[in-house]
């Protein structure tokens, strides 16, 4: 196998757009002449090579747009203040027991009907994403940082009879 000069991700992207229009407008044989030259260029599988010769042309760095905010910043207030007066329970309880809060919740906080409806929809995996920072921050004085140590272990007389 030749392991001569390989092309970067970038040259390789900026060939197939040189080519591609080119490849779009060929009849047959020119089709098969420009595949084998892309494929020997690129080392690209024939297959994967015809994908994307067929397909749109690429452009450039795909951008991927940043999801959009899906509960607001008063939900997860809330959230939190729910959590924490009902003693830090575990997020599938905790998504059990918000309808039984609401009317704690109504008396405390200023509730539109599109914040009832998210804190009433959202899910216990998102409960545990939106209090994840939340719960590592308590984590060491809810459940303590001290680990039992073996130190009295061996002074503690056992019964060993049979």
């Amino acid at each position: 196998m030749d392991t001569g000069n390989l092309m970067s991700l970038a040259s390789r992207r900026e060939y197939g757009q040189r080519i591609h229009h080119r490849y779009r407008q060929a009849g047959w044989a020119e089709k098969r002449r420009i595949l084998d030259e892309f494929c020997a260029n690129c080392r690209y599988h024939r297959k994967h090579a015809i994908r994307l010769l067929n397909g749109p042309p690429a452009a450039g760095k795909a951008v991927r747009r940043p999801r959009g905010v899906t509960y607001r910043p008063a939900v997860i207030r809330i959230l939190k203040a729910v959590w924490e007066a009902a003693d830090y329970p575990w997020s599938v309880r905790l998504k059990a027991l918000l309808p039984e809060w609401m009317p704690w919740i109504r008396r405390r906080f200023r509730l539109t009907p599109a914040i009832e409806r998210q804190l009433l929809q959202i899910s216990a995996r998102s409960i545990d994403y939106r209090l994840g920072p939340e719960k590592r921050k308590r984590r060491r004085r809810l459940y303590g940082h001290t680990k039992p140590g073996t130190l009295l272990k061996h002074h503690i007389p056992l019964k060993t009879d049979h």
